[in-house]
């Protein structure tokens, strides 16, 4: 489902439902941060990480809060040259980051 706030992926599992929250955050159509809230501790900012680079893009700052049984994971994302991540590379970055979330969260 979508809705104003980013995405909101359910995935059944074996034993429960798992769940990820995804917020884009955006100055216009510049991608400047990504939210991550995963029902799960295990951090999914190493896999993104190797993904993010190969778009030329790195993490300026990152912040998790864990809670409960759950992770909310904050990155500001900056191109590696220091340039803004565009609209083009937006959608690709977008694009680049559910399926990492959705595979760590199924696995």
């Amino acid at each position: 489902m979508t809705n104003p706030f980013g995405v909101r992926i359910s995935l059944p599992s074996q034993m429960s439902l798992a769940e990820a929250k995804v917020r884009f955050e955006q100055q216009g159509s510049e991608l400047t941060a990504v939210e991550i809230i995963r029902s799960t501790r295990s951090p999914a900012v190493v896999p993104l990480y190797r993904v993010l680079l190969g778009l030329g893009i790195v993490i300026a700052s990152y912040h998790a809060r864990p809670s409960g049984s759950s992770l909310a994971e904050r990155m500001v994302l900056q191109r590696r040259d220091g340039g803004t991540i565009d609209a083009r590379l937006t959608a690709k970055t977008k694009a680049a980051i559910l399926p990492v979330v959705l595979e760590e969260e199924a696995g």
